[in-house]
């Protein structure tokens, strides 16, 4: 388990994301899991991180090509119908992904398939949700 410093939430550097790893070398950790609140960073990217720092992630030393999408539902009376239709979606194309909450999730997108039915399926959805890209 290492930790992503996220030093533009909640004004402080005490704040820290958890990362799934398996240790790939010395100081080389390979990322288990899709990160929900750090960026620059994706499932299968291999990260720097030692004793010296903590186990604070100090960088990506090597990219797995992967890109992240964060979908979060916009207003609290819509995310039991919107969660819903997300899992139904993600579920049906067999994308790779981790709730947060019911209504904040993370999407890995990997490289070299077509991701039409995902951001199709996103369109959909309308103003209900907030999309953000990262590493796509």
């Amino acid at each position: 388990m290492l930790r992503a410093a996220l030093d533009d939430v909640g004004g402080g550097g005490d704040n820290f994301e958890q990362l799934w790893t398996k240790r790939v070398g010395v100081d080389r950790y390979k990322l288990s899991c899709i990160p929900f609140f750090a960026y620059d960073m994706a499932l299968g990217d291999v990260v720097h991180a030692d004793d010296a720092t903590g186990y604070v992630v100090q960088g990506v030393v090597e990219r797995s090509g992967n890109g992240v999408v964060r979908v979060a539902v916009r207003r609290p009376e819509d995310v039991d119908a919107i969660h819903k239709r997300l899992h139904d979606l993600l579920g049906r194309i067999e994308y790779l992904h981790e709730w947060f909450a019911p209504g904040y999730v993370t999407v890995s997108i990997e490289p070299g398939r077509s991701h039409d039915e995902f951001f199709g399926g996103l369109a959909e959805l309308g103003d209900a949700v907030e999309i953000e890209r990262t590493l796509i």
